[in-house]
């Protein structure tokens, strides 16, 4: 509506260009600052020895505090990579993946 929370990372990014940090939406009130290359993509050099790994956020959009760690998973597989708007969705993508698959026919 009235983009407060886009305008305050805007200047944010003005005040301090150079100082080595990201910002990104956050939640439904948050902005996220952070040092840069400490967004989520950040825990996948942990989670090497899996094979599959899919991501499920609200906030895939560039700027969005999701976009990095989407478009890394989206990048291994389209179908790893998963935008949701809420938990309902994410339960039912889930189910599909991994319940009904599991299921007899």
């Amino acid at each position: 509506m009235h983009k407060i929370r886009e305008q305050f990372i805007n200047a944010l990014r003005q005040q301090f260009p150079d100082i080595g940090l990201a910002y990104s939406i956050g939640g439904q009130i948050s902005f996220d600052v952070f040092p840069i290359g400490w967004n989520k993509t950040y825990c996948l050099q942990f989670l090497t020895q899996y094979e599959e790994i899919h991501f499920f956020g609200d906030k895939t959009f560039p700027g969005g505090n999701d976009h990095e760690i989407y478009e890394a998973i989206k990048n291994i597989s389209e179908k790893q990579a998963h935008t949701v708007k809420n938990p309902e969705e994410t339960i039912g993508i889930l189910k599909e993946l991994f319940i009904d698959k599991a299921l007899p026919q």
